[in-house]
């Protein structure tokens, strides 16, 4: 059986590499990029089976983002983090797409737990 592909979009190392080891530990095959363009160049060339998305990215905005995932990969699962939320961000994030957001900071499981709940409902 193939393993799951998960993207990770974060900018920030501790994030995504404390994300990528606890997803990796618990048997996903994580892609992790650090500029939203590469995160869009990630899911042009193959599926994956969710997305985190940082809001403040150093090239665009983690809302581009999740537009973008949303056009190339339709039925992907997106959540945004960030360190400012707020309820426009939560609703922004939703009305283009986003299962929800996550507030920073954060335990790498509650990621994990959410990841895993979509993907066994899938």
């Amino acid at each position: 059986m193939d393993k799951i592909g998960i993207l990770i979009v974060d900018d920030e190392p501790s994030v995504g590499d404390g994300l990528r080891l606890v997803l990796e530990s618990s048997g996903y095959e994580v892609v992790l990029v650090t500029k939203g363009l590469d995160g869009i160049d990630k899911a042009r060339t193959r599926p994956f089976g969710f997305s985190v998305v940082d809001l403040y990215l150093t090239d665009m905005s983690g809302f581009q983002v999740i537009s973008d995932l949303r056009n190339l990969q339709p039925q992907i699962p997106i959540l945004l983090i960030t360190a400012h939320e707020t309820p426009q961000v939560v609703d922004e994030a939703k009305r283009l797409g986003a299962v929800g957001a996550l507030a920073k900071p954060f335990h790498p499981a509650e990621i994990l737990k959410l990841i895993d709940s979509y993907v066994k409902s899938n």
